[in-house]
């Protein structure tokens, strides 16, 4: 039976990352983990950063499938804005280390992709020039996983409202209100 080494070494990571200083996880600490070679571990993997990054990208996979499910785009928002609540305990643990720069540049990554994607898949890829696409991605990217970062650090959030309102403002809706 095939092993899934990524799935294995990335699930260690988050596993250890949960109990222990994310900055003090090595190569080895996987390696031992996962019962592979430091070999095996180079084939998959450039280094931790690259875990981190194949693991948010699996993640926007399975996150894209399941709002793709969803009767709205009110919806799907809210199903993204509940992944990055439950989230959040351990991207603040990974802001919180050295790797602060890419796992900011991860987030804003998976972000942007998570929006091109959904986007291309419920309404085609918009008819903008391709720089314009671009600067759009990036601006409703970074923008929002900072409102995520900031909002998601309340106990008390209410998670259907920020996908309202998120919902709201990328339709353009909460700076355009219809008027009657």
């Amino acid at each position: 039976m095939p092993v899934d080494v990524k799935g294995a070494v990335a699930a260690a990571f988050l596993e250890m990352a949960a109990r222990k200083d994310v900055d003090k996880i090595t190569v080895k600490d996987l390696v031992e983990a996962c019962g592979i070679s430091r070999q095996t571990f180079y084939y998959h993997f450039r280094d931790i950063v690259d875990v981190l990054e194949w693991t948010a990208r699996q993640g926007v996979e399975r996150l894209l499938a399941q709002s793709l499910k969803a009767s709205s785009p009110r919806e799907a928002l809210g199903r993204f804005v509940d992944f990055a609540a439950e989230s959040q305990p351990m991207v603040r643990r990974l802001l919180n280390s050295q790797r602060r720069e890419a796992m900011e540049r991860i987030m804003v990554d998976a972000t942007r992709t998570y929006l091109a994607d959904s986007l291309r898949e419920r309404r085609g890829t918009p008819a903008l020039r391709a720089g314009d696409w671009k600067i759009a991605l990036d601006f409703y990217a970074y923008g929002m996983t900072g409102l995520l970062l900031e909002n998601c650090r309340q106990r008390d959030l209410d998670r259907q409202e920020l996908a309202d309102q998120l919902a709201r403002l990328l339709s353009g809706e909460m700076v355009h209100p219809k008027r009657d």
